[in-house]
């Protein structure tokens, strides 16, 4: 239990500049309102949790961090995303840090290569011993598992994985397509009606804050790309058994 009926949020121990502090008390007002108690380093007063989170988030980036955090329940959904989006921001980062580092940082005119990439490899391997068990299990289990076939109407995974009998989420990139985080296939949605599977792969070149298919898909029809300009179906074609998807789906490269 919190210390007091009202405290709904408590973040201790987090690593701030020099070393761990930042703790933060939040509690609940009747008007949805929030109070917090932070030594000053945040606002006193927010007009809800959310908004809060966002603040704490801004003002202390490593908020991740925390040791100990004990929140309401039912704010679990909002923590959940944010700290989402935060990991993802990470991974970006330091993609963006490979990817920039290979070609970009010269000493004279000689590249870095991959000074970066084995370094984080390295680092990895040396001196931190990451809990995936699950996941490699569970990756395991997906090589294993069973094709499966495909709907006409797309869910918002990946069709290529699903196929092969894996879940795999589709990110929106910066072409406003969706873009399989595994295989690169991409569709380009016309929300409601079709789900377009374009003939080309992507890069992997994401919106820094993640969206997800499977979060919003709304019952569109798979269909092939059979135009080059928006909305790349004209006239209008639609995918009529799995087995057409797949075929059309290995002549992508």
């Amino acid at each position: 239990m919190f210390p007091t009926e009202n405290q709904i949020a408590e973040f201790l121990s987090s690593v701030y500049k020099d070393g761990f502090g930042f703790d933060v008390s939040v509690f609940s007002n009747s008007d949805n309102s929030v109070t917090v108690q932070s030594d000053g380093l945040l606002k006193d007063t927010y007009e809800n949790f959310e908004t809060f989170l966002s603040d704490l988030a801004d003002k202390n980036p490593l908020w991740h961090t925390y040791y100990f955090v004990r929140i309401d329940k039912k704010y679990q959904q909002i923590v959940e995303q944010k700290l989402r989006g935060t990991i993802e921001i990470i991974f970006d980062n330091l993609n963006r840090s490979i990817l920039s580092t290979k070609e970009n940082w010269r000493f004279d005119n000689e590249p870095m290569n991959d000074f970066v990439k084995n370094t984080i490899q390295q680092t990895i391997n040396n001196q931190y011993h990451f809990e995936f068990l699950q996941t490699q299990n569970q990756t395991a289990t997906e090589e294993q598992a069973e094709p499966q076939e495909l709907n006409q109407m797309w869910n918002g995974y990946c069709p290529e994985s699903w196929l092969k009998g894996k879940r795999v989420k589709m990110r929106l990139n910066k072409n406003d397509f969706y873009e399989s985080e595994e295989t690169g296939l991409q569709i380009a949605v016309l929300s409601g009606v079709q789900a377009v599977v374009l003939n080309f792969r992507g890069k992997g070149d994401f919106r820094l804050e993640p969206k997800y298919a499977d979060e919003i898909e709304n019952g569109e029809l798979l269909s092939p790309q059979n135009t080059e300009r928006p909305p790349f179906n004209n006239p209008t074609e639609v995918f009529q058994e799995s087995k057409e998807i797949e075929n059309y789906i290995k002549k992508i490269n």
